[in-house]
């Protein structure tokens, strides 16, 4: 455990009377804090964790300790991995982009007692903390929101953008939809979730397919006839070859929705038209601090970033603010530091629940130690009290366009380009 003077911290993060002011971190040289990192070089999500690590690491000077999880699915792995970064003197961890590991890292989170924050995952962890305070209250999660946050926002999505402006606006000539998935349990559980929240909405669902073959989904998916559908593909080899198969035979449904494949990949064009649930954009109407992360993420990894490069960088930030105001790396000042975290990131206000918010929330959203769902307007940057699920449509030459939230929308929807 390190403790730094308090004069050391305003100087060294260039803070005005103890007040944070987000990338005033750059000059500091000290290495006040040492952070472990739980990615893969073997996925697009978890090189996005180690490069966004890389980054927050490199402009506050911080110690970085990486470990390789592989294919990311391996729990005797995961726990070696974790284990050899305590071991080496990580005062935190950050990372993890599925959520497979994370029951048999439970016994290790309660015994090594660091925080632990997740990034690339918005499954598992968390729902122990409340149950469990004193073995769990280290596992925090940040940028990345609830899957049951996820389907409200779905919902949001729907009444206001799909029936209260492309239906109204007789863009979609119908209120019909299908939901449309892999048969995995997460793309399952998410669509049980989502379609009594699409119904509430305003929308007319009709079919809630799944399959493991993209072009059986494709066929069952025009039989039906509908003019949009909202997709749940956690399998990226099944959603890309859905996106692909949607642009060469000319399907004229209309995609919205979660597509893993597509995070990273616009698949030389042939999503082009699909409109994309994703956890970061590049807007300016977040705040300066994503068009910053941006330039330099793209200047020194020459790709864009996926969400879990802004999400770990924004953890990484967290943890680093959490430090100016407890001036210790000791595990349990540093919880009670992340649990008053209110900071403007990359993607959102970063802020966790209280286990009190998760008891007194009505909408049931709230898990303690979860990223906050923003449902308030601030009425500034950013224009919500916590993160929301950013809708972006995919357009030529691999741009991206922000359409929803409104607060954050940089263009208007266009109808893909074989529908012409």
């Amino acid at each position: 455990m390190r403790v730094i003077s308090r004069r050391t911290f305003l100087q060294a993060l260039g803070v005005a009377t103890g007040a944070f002011v987000l990338g005033q971190y750059k000059g500091f040289s000290q290495q006040t804090m040492t952070i472990g990192v739980l990615g893969s070089t073997s996925s697009p999500l978890g090189q996005g964790i180690i490069n966004g690590a890389q980054l927050a690491a490199s402009e506050l000077k911080f110690n970085l300790i990486t470990g390789d999880l592989g294919s990311e699915t391996d729990p005797a792995r995961a726990r070696a991995v974790l284990n050899d970064l305590i071991s080496k003197g990580a005062d935190a961890v950050v990372g993890l982009s599925r959520s497979n590991t994370i029951p048999a890292l439970l016994p290790d989170i309660s015994r090594v007692r660091k925080p632990f924050i997740i990034t690339g995952t918005s499954l598992g962890g968390t729902d122990q903390v409340a149950g469990n305070f004193e073995n769990f209250k280290y596992i925090f999660r940040a940028g990345i929101v609830s899957a049951a946050a996820q389907a409200f926002d779905g919902g949001e999505f729907s009444r206001e953008f799909l029936v209260g402006r492309l239906i109204k606006d007789k863009v979609l000539r119908s209120n019909a939809v299908a939901i449309v998935g892999d048969p995995s349990k997460q793309s399952a559980d998410f669509r049980a979730a989502l379609l009594p929240r699409l119904t509430r909405a305003g929308l007319d669902v009709v079919g809630n397919l799944a399959d493991s073959q993209a072009g059986t989904l494709l066929e069952r998916l025009q039989k039906i006839n509908v003019p949009a559908a909202i997709t749940a593909f956690f399998d990226a080899k099944v959603g890309a070859e859905f996106a692909r198969g949607w642009s060469a035979n000319r399907v004229k449904v209309a995609l919205f929705g979660w597509n893993e494949a597509l995070l990273s990949d616009d698949l030389q064009g042939a999503a082009t038209g699909y409109v994309l649930t994703d956890f970061v954009a590049e807007t300016a109407n977040v705040g300066a601090k994503t068009l910053e992360f941006y330039k330099n993420y793209q200047a020194q990894f020459r790709v864009r970033p996926v969400f879990t490069a802004a999400t770990t960088y924004d953890a990484v930030y967290a943890l680093a603010d959490a430090l100016g105001r407890a001036r210790t790396t000791d595990a349990e000042a540093l919880v009670k530091a992340l649990e008053g975290t209110r900071m403007p990131g990359v993607v959102g206000l970063i802020r966790f629940y209280s286990i009190e918010e998760q008891q007194r929330d009505p909408l049931k959203l709230a898990v303690a130690h979860d990223q906050v769902y923003g449902i308030n307007k601030t009425g500034g940057q950013p224009a919500f009290d916590g993160a929301r699920p950013f809708y972006t449509q995919l357009v030529p030459n691999g741009q991206r366009v922000v359409l929803y939230p409104n607060e954050y929308a940089t263009g208007s929807y266009v109808l893909p380009p074989h529908f012409g």
